[in-house]
């Protein structure tokens, strides 16, 4: 936390703080990755569970799965396996893609 001995600093610090939700946990290889959340417009982060790479909103709990289009093929790319890195494969071509190329 910064160091300062203005009180309306330390408030608007201690506000955002308070108000800001921890990331989750992040898997491994996964990195920190953030958008915003569809239905609360706060902070959704980059998670992966067995089905695959979703985001979930660290302040509504809002859940959505994450899906990269070929923009070749038009057809859904093959995502990472939990800890590979963010590299989704098209199978109809030889197209790559990451969720950070957004």
């Amino acid at each position: 936390m910064a160091n300062t001995t203005d009180g309306r600093i330390r408030a608007q610090i201690i506000e955002y703080a308070d108000t800001t939700p921890e990331p989750p946990v992040i898997s491994r290889g996964a990195g920190i990755v953030t958008t915003g959340c569809r239905r609360c417009l706060r902070t959704a982060w980059r998670q992966h569970d067995s089905e695959g790479p979703l985001w979930v909103c660290g302040t509504c709990g809002h859940v959505e799965p994450i899906v990269v289009r070929c923009p070749h093929c038009d057809i859904d790319m093959t995502p990472p396996r939990i800890g590979d890195p963010d590299r989704w494969e098209c199978p109809g071509c030889d197209w790559v893609a990451s969720t950070t190329d957004r």
